[in-house]
Formats: structure tokens, sequence, C-alpha cells
């Protein structure tokens, strides 16, 4: 066995490219948490991601290109529980691993159709946030165990650290456009229909300061998005109104904001902590396999659609002056993110990862 990882219950699974990063890294906190009471080890299959976690953390790390070094590491280790923060195919490479149990935590909540598919089957438990994940999974999957769903709240609303604010008296809109996604109904970005025209609206109007936040991957799949990503960050950095914040924590960057834009994406959910207004690009028509339409999402914000689009400036003027959606907003606060009191999540999160350790053990040696 190997000597390295032969006393670690808890292993965290991740397979994906730089492009993916973001995936884990808002894991990191909550990970480092957890790592003071139960060492981790992380096990990536790309090795960029390998020398970035290598180099801005201090977990333990394993590479493993092959599955049959993947395969090698499970023989030689004797992990109890192994968490998983996306969907990735080659996730089920790894669930071929039989004696340990299998923990899908994800990247947010987004209300994508991608974060209820029969592929949360797969593991042993789903940890979700609060009472709109579990909703969304029982109207949308013809069957499923109930009991696999844990909610354990968002840790990584317990860490927010604090950014310089950017040198403006004005209101700070952000704009945080979501990626092409893989597919069609898979994709609600409305960068290239709306996002140029907005961004411009925004910075000449005056009375604004626009922060553009981009989803990682855009443009990774879609032309079009990417000239209109390219062409927002040039228009962005010859303005003195406005500026690109993409490697800041997202979560960071919401405590700047007065008002965002966004489009349907797991940020939606994150940013109904700071209860600010906010509005949502409407490209809900493109989802397939929802059974429920839209989403409760759009309660706690303006929809923009090509009917009012022209009229983003009128959108945001009567968000910040009378933020209409203030009191259903606060109840889509606790229906998305539960009621947690700062640290309750991260213990949560902990505590279950425990005990389903102590269950583990009980179903090996019952076996």
């Amino acid at each position: 066995m190997d000597s390295r990882y032969s006393k670690l219950n808890v292993a965290v699974y991740f397979s994906g490219n730089m492009g993916n990063l973001y995936q884990i890294q808002q894991w990191i906190k909550p990970f480092e948490a957890l790592n003071q009471q139960e060492e981790i080890v992380i096990i990536v299959r790309n090795l960029e991601v390998y020398a970035w976690i290598q180099e801005y953390t201090e977990f333990q790390l394993a590479y493993t290109k092959t599955m049959t070094s993947l395969l090698k590491l499970y023989e030689d280790s004797e992990f109890k529980c192994i968490l998983y923060v996306n969907n990735s195919c080659t996730n089920f490479q790894s669930l071929s691993n039989n004696t340990a149990l299998h923990i899908h935590i994800n990247h947010g909540e987004s209300e994508k159709t991608s974060t209820f598919s029969n592929r949360a089957k797969s593991y042993d438990f789903v940890f979700i946030v609060a009472e709109a994940a579990y909703e969304k999974y029982m109207n949308n999957l013809i069957y499923i165990d109930k009991s696999k769903f844990v909610k354990i709240g968002r840790p990584q609303i317990d860490f927010i650290d604090a950014v310089k604010r950017p040198k403006t008296n004005k209101k700070i809109i952000l704009y945080a456009p979501t990626w092409e996604g893989t597919h069609f109904s898979m994709n609600y970005t409305s960068l290239p229909n709306y996002g140029v025209d907005f961004v411009n609206k925004i910075i000449k109007q005056g009375d604004y300061y626009l922060i553009y936040r981009p989803h990682p991957n855009t443009g990774s799949r879609d032309p079009k998005t990417k000239a209109a990503d390219q062409k927002i960050k040039r228009i962005v950095h010859q303005s003195q109104h406005a500026k690109v914040m993409a490697k800041e924590d997202i979560n960071s960057v919401f405590s700047l904001t007065d008002l965002a834009i966004f489009d349907n994406s797991a940020v939606t959910v994150d940013f109904l902590n700071v209860e600010k207004p906010m509005l949502m690009t409407d490209y809900f028509y493109r989802q397939k396999g929802q059974a429920t339409g839209k989403p409760k999402m759009i309660k706690a914000c303006e929809l923009i659609n090509d009917a009012n689009k022209d009229d983003i400036l009128g959108l945001i003027k009567t968000a910040l002056n009378h933020d209409p959606k203030a009191v259903p907003r606060k109840a889509m606060k606790r229906y998305f993110l539960g009621d947690y009191a700062q640290g309750e999540s991260t213990q949560a999160f902990i505590g279950k990862i425990q005990e389903l350790i102590i269950f583990r053990d009980q179903l090996i040696n019952s076996a």
C-alpha cells in the first residue's frame, strides 16, 4: 500500500483542465477547513492543474494521467470518501472504486439542466445547498432516492475575502455573463446578442461604473461569444469607468456591486447572499428537459429579453431606485441558500463527511 495515502480517509477527485479550474478553486477554503480535521489528497488528471494546485495550496496531490494509474492509486490506498466537484465524464473512471463512498458536492447551484441530470444517481450521496436543489432533482428526474441528498448549505459563503474597490463614487454595475455551454440547450450566454450593447450603454451613461466578469470558459466553443467577449474587454480597457475583474473571487466582487446583470448560472444563487438588486437575461426557452418551466429564481430579479433589452438603463435605474424584487428576493434567498449562520455551513460539510467515514466503515465491517 502506498504509504503516502494509506492513512487518509478522504480524496477529492478533479478531472478538468485549466478552463475548469474555477470548479475546484471555490472549494479550496472549505477543503482547507476539512483538511484540518480529515487530511485529504486531491487527485487530478491534468498536469497544468496539478502544477497550479501545487503552487497555490498546501494539499497533498496525486497526478493520475491514465486510468491505469488512477486504479493503481486506489488499489494502494484505502479512501473512505471520494468527493467530486463537477460532472466530468471521467468521474466514472473514479467510480470504479468499490470500497469508498462517492459524494458529489458540485461547484454551484445553477438551474441549468446539467445540475439535475441522471448522473446524480451514480453517486452514493449528493450534497446540496438547500430546498431549491432538492426540489429541482425531485421535480425533474423520474426516479430518485430521496435519502441520498444531503443539505449542507454553501460553505464558500463562509470564506469571502475583501477586494479593493475601484476608485469611483459611482454606482457599480456588475455584468457577469455565463459561457455558451456544451450545446444549444445549455447556452444561456447573453454575450453575442446583448453584451456589447449593454456595456456601451452603461459606460456611456455616466452615472455608473462597470465591472465586467466573464465566465472562465467564455468563448471556448462559440466564435461569436468569443468575439463579443474580446470586444467588450477592448471597450472596458479603453474606459476610465469600467474594469475587468476576471481573477478575483466572484463572491468578493459581489461586495463591491450595487446591481448585477446575470445570465442563468450558479452565480445568481450566490448573489442572493448579499441581498442586492439583480437583472437576469431570459434564455430559458432554450432549456430542454426541465419539467417545471422557468425556474423560481426569476422571482428574485427582473428579466431582460428582446422586448425590453434596449431599455437596459431604465431597468437598472428602476432596480436601483425602487428594487421591486426586494421582498420576494429575501424568500428566494432562504429557498436557495438556506438559513445558516456564519460558519455553520462549513461545519455541516465537515461533520457530514466525518459521519460518512464512520458509515462507510460500518458498511465494510458488516459485509
